[in-house]
């Protein structure tokens, strides 16, 4: 019975620690982000970078690793900090690119998101739930 309370109350904290009530610095947006996780249980075959100006535009450089290719994209993104705490690309389009994804943390060196309608599982490491790290 024991093991069961403490998952059930690890489970409480980790819920807690997810649900977005970190205060959100915008200005600690600006800059440039590689996706990254721990290797160990997610493994990336290449980089994902933003490079996120502080005017509402972004680039993001993808590199495959089994292809040996990248590419670089540009666009626009839109932040709701008093609503909703999040961040939405390319909120012009109405295609599968506009995207909303809740702030669970953003400090100086670090950034991680949490996609609309999503619940955090290591599952979804990279698609519903995206972490950070500042490069510059």
């Amino acid at each position: 019975m024991t093991s069961i309370l403490k998952k059930a109350v690890c489970a409480v904290i980790a819920a807690a620690g997810l649900c977005g009530c970190e205060k959100i610095d915008q200005d600690n947006l600006e800059g440039t982000w590689t996706e990254s996780y721990d290797p160990s249980v997610f493994a990336m075959d290449g980089t994902v970078t933003y490079t996120f100006d502080g005017k509402g535009g972004y680039t993001l450089h993808v590199y495959d690793a089994l292809s040996g290719e990248s590419h670089d994209t540009s666009g626009r993104y839109a932040i709701d900090l008093i609503n909703k705490n999040t961040i939405t690309l390319n909120p012009q389009m109405s295609d599968f690119s506009n995207v909303s994804y809740e702030f669970v943390k953003l400090t100086s060196k670090e950034m991680s998101w949490q996609k609309e309608g999503t619940v955090y599982s290591k599952g979804t490491w990279g698609t519903d739930y995206r972490h950070f790290k500042r490069v510059k």
